[in-house]
């Protein structure tokens, strides 16, 4: 087209289009993208692309706006810019509906512009297995056809089909003697196919039409628009779901595709009689006379749940979550765009909406109890609601002791972290359906999932309070028992300082000089009862006690037997500080071990060995019970 409005291009480039800009129309609901990448590839300006607007009115909210477009083309030309190209959609990129081909056709011939067509509605030209009788008008001047996603053969390449320039299609053109110029526009256009490497390209496509047959073909095609029909007519019967695509058998529902394959029909009520795919949503309930465009953002969540919950339980149908501008999250099924290339059967179609129903079940109860859901807690002293952008549950909670909102330090945040995990620990034990969230403060909650029916919001609630009072009991005694225990290592610490310093005085400075001492130590051996006593912590009593007794007795005070004689009480005894309590099912009989590493061995040779080394390299390690 640019060869055939701008004669000079071959020769010029770029400077013939300096006298009018050539203008490519595509609608809105179409992906822009690709025509802006076509601008970048034949290095036209972006200022080329001039979108048009959809249907506000009359028809379909997601087809180019015919009045639009003819406004435009004559405003273009008047400005002087030169129409080259209208793309229209058989079949829209998601919800797969399909432009007024045959008003956007005759513009397109007022204004001597190109007309594209792509979509995967235009499939259904290959429906009627009867013979045509007489000429048939041509569609458009061009189409794109995505055979390997139509026939569920990945890897086949894209085709495009374009008419030949026809010397009698233009009254306006001037007769020529032989061939004329526009006969020639596909070669300057580099579109001629005598180069063997192009003809490779498509030895994969033409050895699978060899595979399929003029039959196999057919009957992947009509199984693709079979299956959009059962699934639209199983899914529009629900008040709260609403289908978004094209309705098949057209307005008026009169047509079916066994029809369409047997009765002549003309091209228009082939594309307005067949789905190419079915989109759907979920919906909130709406009353007589009420319509609904956009849904509200809770039902996104609900949707995108809806959609993840069907491709894991009814995945026989396979599903896709979109999202559209103008309507919010989407459901939709395409079985051209299916890769295995083997459509759902009736049966598997019948579970899939059962499994749909079930769920819808579920969405509808859990609308219904998020009114109690947010009152109770809103009235709950240690509750509070939190909001999650991102959850289609019930919602979230978090909670919180009373008086806690007043003291959010940085370390009261991490304590109240602390205890809602702990807490969401105690709940999945009980009910999977809670989870860990966190809200947009950065602080944890607790996470409610969706609700059947039978589901008591309030028991959920008290059930939350109770494990919640549990676990901010058991984290109090753990905190004492933390405290208790951090104490009795600094005391056992200082003990064991201090009494290392006596001993240092009590034996002399002749005993710790290298060699020296080794021969004080052999002139006069120390006796066993020398060295630094480990400690041991009672948590019974809180106090830090000295280790003579359970090495001198080679047993733990814990396992001695029943009416024995119990040991004599320890030699050195030092109180914690404070005074502390702990229940009988929190206590330990033994209690936790803080231990000198060279504490009196066994035999008198290890004492020597264990007296030689510095005092420097005592060692103390805690042993639980």
């Amino acid at each position: 087209m640019l060869h055939y409005k701008y004669p000079r291009y071959l020769e010029d480039g770029a400077l013939a289009l300096t006298s009018s800009l050539p203008t490519i129309y595509s609608s809105v609901a179409s992906p822009l993208v690709v025509v802006q990448h076509l601008c970048r590839q034949l290095g036209l300006p972006l200022a080329c692309v001039r979108p048009v607007p959809v249907n506000t009115h009359f028809g379909s909210q997601y087809t180019m706006d015919v009045a639009s477009l003819q406004k435009m083309l004559a405003d273009d030309v008047s400005a002087g810019r030169a129409p080259l190209i209208v793309i229209a959609d058989a079949g829209t990129p998601i919800t797969g509906h399909v432009d007024n081909i045959t008003r956007i056709k005759e513009l397109c011939r007022l204004h001597d512009a190109w007309l594209h067509l792509r979509g995967h509605s235009l499939a259904a030209l290959a429906l009627p297995n009867y013979q045509r009788n007489g000429h048939i008008p041509p569609v458009a001047d061009s189409y794109t056809l995505s055979l390997g996603s139509w026939l569920g053969i990945p890897g086949l390449p894209m085709v495009t089909l374009y008419r030949l320039w026809e010397s009698s299609s233009n009254a306006n053109r001037n007769k020529q003697v032989g061939a004329t110029r526009e006969s020639t526009l596909p070669l300057l256009a580099g579109l001629n196919n005598d180069h063997q490497g192009r003809r490779i390209l498509a030895l994969p496509l033409w050895a699978a039409l060899q595979g399929l047959g003029k039959d196999g073909v057919h009957s992947r095609i009509r199984d693709d628009f079979l299956s959009s029909e059962r699934l639209w007519a199983a899914l529009d019967r629900y008040r709260h779901v609403r289908v978004l695509s094209q309705k098949p058998g057209g307005e008026s529902g009169s047509y079916t595709v066994s029809e369409l394959i047997s009765k002549p029909a003309n091209i228009n009520m082939l594309f307005e009689s067949t789905a190419c795919c079915v989109v759907f949503q979920f919906t909130p309930e709406l009353s007589e006379g009420e319509t609904l465009t956009k849904v509200p953002p809770y039902y996104d969540k609900l949707n995108s749940w809806l959609g993840q919950i069907l491709q894991l339980d009814a995945p026989q149908v396979p599903i896709d979550i979109c999202e559209l501008e103008n309507v919010g999250v989407v459901l939709r099924f395409c079985p051209f765009e299916n890769s295995s290339g083997q459509q759902p059967s009736t049966e598997e179609i019948q579970g899939f909406v059962q499994c749909l129903e079930q769920q819808l079940v579920i969405l509808r109860a859990t609308i219904q109890h998020k009114e109690t859901f947010i009152k109770l807690v809103s009235e709950s002293p240690v509750l509070k609601i939190v909001d999650l952008p991102d959850w289609a549950g019930l919602g979230g909670v978090r909670y919180a002791p009373e008086g806690w909102e007043q003291l959010l330090t940085d370390q009261a945040k991490e304590e109240l972290n602390n205890l809602n995990m702990a807490l969401v620990d105690s709940l999945r034990s009980t009910d999977s359906a809670f989870s860990l969230g966190e809200g947009a403060d950065g602080l944890m909650c607790v996470r409610f999932g969706m609700l059947t029916p039978q589901s008591d919001v309030e028991e959920l609630l008290n059930l939350v309070i109770r494990v919640g009072q549990s676990v901010e009991e058991n984290s109090r005694v753990l905190d004492s028992m933390s405290e208790i225990v951090k104490r009795g290592i600094e005391t056992a610490t200082l003990d064991l300082q201090k009494e290392n310093e006596e001993r240092l005085w009590q034996e002399g400075i002749l005993r710790q000089v290298p060699v020296v001492g080794t021969f004080v130590n052999w002139w006069s051996p120390k006796t066993k009862e020398t060295g630094v006593r480990g400690r041991s912590l009672n948590l019974t009593q809180g106090v830090v006690e000295s280790t003579e007794n359970i090495y001198k007795y080679h047993m733990q005070l814990s396992g001695l037997n029943p009416g024995a004689k119990s040991p004599p009480t320890p030699q050195v005894q030092t109180p914690v500080g404070g005074s502390h309590s702990r229940s009988s099912s929190h206590a330990s009989s033994q209690g936790v071990k803080i231990e000198n590493e060279r504490e009196v061995p066994k035999d008198s040779s290890k004492v020597q060995s264990s007296n030689r080394k510095s005092s420097s390299q005592t060692e103390t390690k805690v042993l639980t019970p």
